[in-house]
């Protein structure tokens, strides 16, 4: 039995040897391998190449685009005195200029709109009116898009009432509709609600152009004859312009305007005659048929590129311009070579 014990005993200690040389063993090959240098494997160095590797750049924010200072407002009293206002950058220095002569500078609020009283009452006369406006950021000067052409009447005799003056805003290069601002009678285009069209003119691909007035927010249906033209909504301040999808022919025909009501129904109609002639555009040694919203100014303009040049088409009308500052639709002028 004791011996027993004791083979059990020494059986014990064999096992316990064993085992710490199991243990010994095992530390001794983890010990050599962790003081071993590490390989690079291609698995390792994956990560690190990644790293190595030249990353791509961030976007770069672009700034937004300027905005070119516009026209909202051209108010000419009977003694040339007058009120411009428009729209530009909030904060930009706003210039306008009759031709090349500066006649005021104003700055555009937060809300980037602007409003000029000029210190000298404008003189009667046909003049264009351009702006300018000054980067608040940068000092970088960009030009408007549009100008104003304006004629303003001479001042009517003592106890008699005179028209005042003509202020249209024509876009460059064909950019959209002209739009009136002032009509001789002094009165803004348009009254409040009611439908009108104040401007009709050609692009180069004879398709007509037109710009009036209707409610804020209403649609108005254009038709040429009976054949749709172009659908339009007016704007905030009820202005609209359209440009048809296609080439109008010649002849004579109607122009009728229909203002829907929100049912869909015509809540007003406008109807006028409407001359297509041969020329799309006035031009030199042509006839040219005057269409409503035109004045000599505009037309000299696009016939020899200078507004002042109207004087030539008047000296070569007499017998149907009576007053420069009076043309009327349908008129068919003679365009002089020079």
């Amino acid at each position: 039995m004791r011996y027993g014990v004791l083979i059990g005993s020494a059986t014990a200690v064999a096992l316990l040897v064993a085992a710490s040389a199991v243990v010994f063993r095992g530390d001794s090959t983890r010990q050599s391998e962790l003081s071993k240098p590490k390989e690079a494997t291609a698995a390792q160095s994956e990560p690190e190449l990644a790293l190595a590797k030249p990353t791509a750049p961030d976007r770069v924010a672009q700034p937004p685009a300027p905005v070119p200072p516009s026209f909202d407002v051209v108010k000419v009293g009977p003694t040339g005195t007058a009120v411009i206002a428009g729209r530009a950058e909030p904060g930009a220095k706003v210039t306008v200029r009759d031709g090349d002569t500066a006649i005021g500078e104003v700055t555009a609020d937060r809300r980037g709109e602007w409003v000029l009283i000029p210190t000298q009452p404008i003189a009667p006369g046909d003049r264009l009116l351009s702006a300018e406006a000054s980067n608040p950021s940068n000092g970088a000067t960009i030009k408007s898009e549009e100008a104003v052409a304006l004629s303003i009447s001479p001042p009517a005799p003592a106890g008699r009432a005179g028209e005042t003056a003509l202020a249209v805003v024509l876009p460059h290069d064909g950019g959209g509709g002209a739009r009136v601002l002032q009509l001789p009678d002094g009165t803004s285009s348009g009254k409040p609600n009611s439908l009108s069209m104040d401007t009709a003119e050609y692009d180069t691909q004879g398709r007509v152009v037109l710009s009036g007035h209707a409610a804020p927010g209403a649609t108005v249906q254009i038709y040429l004859g009976n054949e749709p033209l172009a659908t339009v909504t007016a704007d905030a301040a009820g202005a609209w312009s359209a440009t048809s999808s296609r080439a109008v022919p010649q002849g004579q025909l109607e122009l009728r305007l229909d203002q829907l009501a929100s049912s869909g129904r015509v809540a007003q109609r406008v109807a006028l005659p409407f001359t297509r002639g041969a020329a799309m555009e006035p031009a030199p040694g042509q006839n040219y048929v005057v269409q409503r919203g035109n004045n000599l100014w505009r037309i000299a303009q696009r016939a020899y590129g200078a507004g002042t040049r109207y004087v030539v088409i008047y000296s070569a009308n007499p017998d149907q311009i009576r007053n420069p500052d009076k043309i009327y639709p349908g008129q068919i002028f003679k365009i002089p070579k020079s």
